[in-house]
């Protein structure tokens, strides 16, 4: 980087300070080095003392300055006055033999370099000058840089403290939209757990009787997460409503036709977001599961005193396709069971490599707490783990005979 020439003060109490304030000095050795500075390309301005010195400071900033410690009478009180005065202007020392042991005092009051006289080399004078110009601007540059990266760090924190404490009221507003968990329907419980991955959930459970005696029940996975998915979950919770209270006038009751009709909502809202869900419908004597599935992944398992086993996996997610095409199905229901859902965040946190090796694990899980939800939880680390990098959804259904 380049260093322009400009005022250059020196203070030398040996020197005398003429009219036009370039002066002849008493001593050759710095009328050399006034020389040399004048020929670097600096207007050369002497103060024969701290008073003068001070003096010129208030009217011009000078681009360095140069003291000479030749004088007894300066020394490092005089140092630390001008370091007051000027702080972000360099301030090199001039010593000889017999003042060099001022030098080390005079660096402990903020003198940043110093030059030994009479000089061996000429250049050295230029060199050292321009470097701690260029030294002090960029140390200017950089605090200059600091600031504002502290302003524009508080005006972020400030945005982020806002975006929180939205966050926190909408997660407020979500988690007063879920179910009562554990509810019991009859001898059916139901239960859920959602972890997420930030404030708020792009999973989506939901459970309530219908008005012909049959129990609804669906797990539901907005892609993404954070608010727009959790937006998407409103959404969701609004239709179930609304199917709830237009049930007869809307005239749909088979799982296909629910979602069939979930799609044609959730399409003519035009979200960005496609949703993946699993919903069942149990009979009203509690033996038969009817179900469809837009695609939600992994799959529901059905543990019973047989073992645990997935459910038929299937069709699109909602949102993207007019006629997805959805394919019901039915399962005999055995007088006791539970249904395991999770949603796809469950394998992100699963040491396991591969989909076929994370799937066999959850029958394993499945058998082995025999579905029931805190038991899962605690096997799959849920208590513990610290960075979830996905929503987490698990839920079940339980009969107990």
């Amino acid at each position: 980087m380049s260093v322009k020439s400009g005022e250059l003060l020196l203070l030398s109490q040996v020197a005398s300070q003429a009219a036009s304030q370039v002066a002849d000095t008493r001593d050759p050795v710095y009328e050399d080095v006034i020389a040399l500075l004048k020929a670097s390309g600096f207007d050369v301005v002497l103060a024969a003392d701290e008073g003068t010195c001070l003096a010129r400071l208030r009217v011009q900033r000078p681009e360095v300055m140069l003291v000479s410690l030749a004088d007894a009478a300066i020394g490092a009180d005089t140092l630390a006055t001008l370091r007051k005065a000027a702080p972000r202007i360099p301030l090199l020392l001039l010593a000889d033999a017999a003042s060099v042991s001022k030098v080390v005092p005079c660096l402990e009051q903020g003198a940043d370099d110093y030059l030994l006289l009479p000089l061996g080399d000429p250049c050295i004078l230029n060199y050292v000058v321009r470097d701690n110009i260029k030294r002090k601007r960029e140390l200017k540059r950089r605090k200059l840089n600091e600031k504002m990266l502290a302003r524009t760090n508080k005006a972020l924190l400030d945005s982020l403290q806002v975006l929180e404490q939205d966050q926190q009221a909408g997660f407020r507003v979500q988690q007063g939209m879920m179910p009562e968990t554990p509810l019991v329907f009859d001898d059916l419980t139901f239960a859920h757990l959602i972890v997420p991955s930030l404030i708020l959930s792009g999973d989506a459970i939901d459970y309530f009787e219908l008005p012909d005696q049959r129990l609804l029940f669906y797990i539901a996975d907005v892609s993404g997460h954070g608010a727009a998915g959790a937006i998407v979950t409103v959404v969701l919770k609004g239709l179930f409503q609304q199917l709830l209270s237009e049930y007869e006038n809307l005239g749909i009751t088979a799982a296909t036709e629910i979602l069939e009709w979930l799609n044609h909502e959730l399409l003519a809202v035009r979200l960005e977001q496609h949703v993946t869900l699993f919903l069942g419908l149990v009979s009203e004597n509690r033996k038969t599961l009817e179900y469809s599935n837009a695609a939600h992944f992994p799959g529901t398992i059905i543990y019973s005193e047989r073992g645990a086993q997935y459910l038929e996996l299937g069709g699109l997610p909602l949102g993207i396709v007019p006629k997805p095409g959805y394919v019901g199905c039915q399962c005999a229901l055995p007088e006791t069971f539970t249904l395991v859902m999770f949603s796809d965040g469950v394998f992100e946190i699963m040491p396991q490599d591969g989909l076929q090796a994370k799937e066999k694990h959850l029958i394993s899980l499945v058998n082995c707490t025999k579905g029931e939800i805190d038991c899962l939880a605690e096997n799959l680390g849920l208590n513990s783990v610290v960075d979830i990098p996905d929503d987490i959804a698990i839920f079940t259904v339980t009969k107990t005979g």
